[in-house]
């Protein structure tokens, strides 16, 4: 059955003179999702982010937000969302409060409403604190999430985010999509173009991959590694490492190949837990000492880089 959409296209382009950015997009982003956008430089991920917001109409096809089409007047669709670009876009001589007063106004709210929304906001977002300091007194992982909770001042269904964790470090990445996960879990709708591949695959529910201007893949990232390979990686170090007597043992069953190396063994298997069974009960019979055994699949950027080659 297929999942409610809170944005729909049917046969989208769009072209920019004569350069064709984006052609015949067909995709549905269901409500309440955690939907990535991934793509190369280039392929059309924030052109089309551009077109579901409104701020460019597509050359040709059709979009729908919350089941009705989208056509001149976008009132509605931008009462519904909220849009955190790569570039910082707060004032940074008005204060945190300051500027969610500000980002407040230009949506039209009143004074009563953005008052009780600064407070809930402030307090989502961990900045309660600094909601007297100015925007440019604030860390880099604090203007950040300035950014987005003016984009969440007027409650919007959805939140459009671009690179969110660009330039943040290990520390700041993590806690950023935690607390993006967190606006998900309210309720929200999150759509999220990114090229942190990683990043992408540990916190979408379903990605959409853009290469050339087209959607070429669309899935869980489950679904997608499923496209890529059946296959799970069982790699195994162990002392002595007599590799050849337990290859012996354990024999070709469930095991797609296997890759002998120097200081290793690799086996490849869609059935890695039979396997791994079989393995570790080998091992002991062996008296060999596990130096490290790991189960590996295939990462987000295997797929990614598997598929668009593909194409």
């Amino acid at each position: 059955m297929e999942e409610e959409a809170i944005f729909k296209t049917e046969s989208l382009s769009k072209s920019f003179g004569k350069k064709k950015v984006l052609n015949n997009i067909s995709l549905n982003i269901p409500k309440g999702s955690y939907f990535g956008i991934i793509g190369l430089s280039g392929s059309g991920k924030t052109t089309l982010m551009n077109i579901l917001i409104g701020y460019w109409k597509q050359s040709s096809g059709k979009v729908f937000f919350d089941g009705k089409q989208l056509k001149f007047s976008k009132t509605r669709l931008h009462e519904n969302i909220g849009f955190a670009t790569q570039s910082i876009s707060v004032y940074p001589l008005l204060t945190a409060k300051e500027n969610l007063a500000y980002f407040g106004r230009l949506y039209g709210m009143k004074d009563e409403s953005i008052r009780k929304r600064t407070t809930a906001i402030l307090d989502l977002m961990d900045l309660t604190d600094a909601e007297n300091l100015l925007a440019k007194e604030l860390s880099t992982g604090m203007i950040r999430r300035l950014d987005i909770a003016c984009s969440l001042i007027h409650n919007p269904k959805v939140l459009f985010l671009d690179e969110p964790t660009e330039d943040l470090d290990p520390v700041l990445r993590k806690e950023m999509l935690a607390l993006i996960k967190k606006i998900n879990d309210q309720g929200k709708t999150i759509i999220m173009a990114s090229h942190m591949l990683d990043e992408v695959e540990v916190v979408c529910s379903r990605i959409a991959i853009i290469h050339n201007g087209e959607i070429i893949e669309c899935g869980s990232p489950d679904e997608l590694k499923g496209k890529y390979s059946k296959n799970e990686e069982i790699h195994l170090i162990s002392s002595p490492g007599n590799y050849v007597s337990i290859l012996k043992k354990m024999g070709k069953m469930d095991i797609s190949n296997i890759v002998l190396k120097r200081n290793k063994v690799v086996l490849y298997t869609p059935k890695a837990e039979k396997v791994l069974k079989r393995l570790l009960g080998i091992i002991e019979g062996n008296k060999e000492r596990i130096v490290s055994l790991k189960v590996h699949k295939p990462t987000m950027e295997e797929v990614f880089e598997y598929i668009t080659k593909r194409h």
